[in-house]
């Protein structure tokens, strides 16, 4: 996370100064996940009825990422929409209203439904190592620990301080194999880890 937090700051208050938002890190993982989805489309899937004969999923190509919001009514779970038709400033714009209007108790039905894959920041509430639970159907969820900072050997063989976050996901195996998650979470990781691939990678 060392690279992607230094990005967040830099561009902090900048986005802040001439948009208006102030932009999180957690705007950059739903993208992160968006162009993760574009490298493994399976993952963005939703298993049918538990009724249907003969069993069925769903592969979307929208990107509707949902994202678990504490509020004083419960969790809620608004997605945003189509993400990987989105900036970074335009899903954290999005983020925040579905968010105050999930604190609100204001959701509409459409913020709702229709998501495709979640993420859990349970992170900032200070757990290490959290383990979601899926729901909806979606193949797959996950969940962020906290930003620890530790220490990791760099090329040199140096010890230096690094920003790490343990993220755990959990797929639904009536239709989603180990190595097809294990894929979309090197993807993941990649994507985190390395933020100057995002050039290459987007549209």
């Amino acid at each position: 996370m060392t690279e992607m937090l230094a990005l967040q700051k830099q561009l902090k208050e900048h986005a802040l100064k001439k948009y208006g938002t102030k932009i999180t890190v957690t705007s950059f993982m739903l993208k992160a996940i968006s162009l993760a989805l574009y490298d493994n489309p399976k993952i963005n899937s939703k298993f049918g009825s538990p009724d249907a004969n003969p069993p069925n999923y769903t592969i979307y190509g929208s990107h509707n990422i949902s994202v678990a919001v504490d509020t004083p009514g419960g969790l809620m779970v608004p997605n945003i929409k189509d993400v990987g038709g989105k900036n970074v400033l335009e899903i954290q714009q999005e983020l925040m209203r579905v968010a105050a209007a999930a604190q609100q108790g204001k959701l509409a039905l459409g913020d709702i439904q229709g998501g495709t894959i979640t993420l859990s920041n349970i992170g900032v509430i200070g757990t290490k190592d959290p383990r979601p639970i899926l729901f909806d159907g979606q193949a797959v969820i996950g969940a962020t620990g906290r930003t620890m900072t530790l220490p990791r050997y760099n090329a040199k063989m140096e010890l230096v301080p690094r920003q790490v976050m343990n993220i755990r996901w959990v797929g639904d195996h009536r239709h989603l194999d180990g190595a097809s998650l294990a894929r979309f979470s090197n993807s993941f990781k990649s994507y985190m880890e390395n933020p100057g691939e995002w050039l290459l990678a987007m549209k």
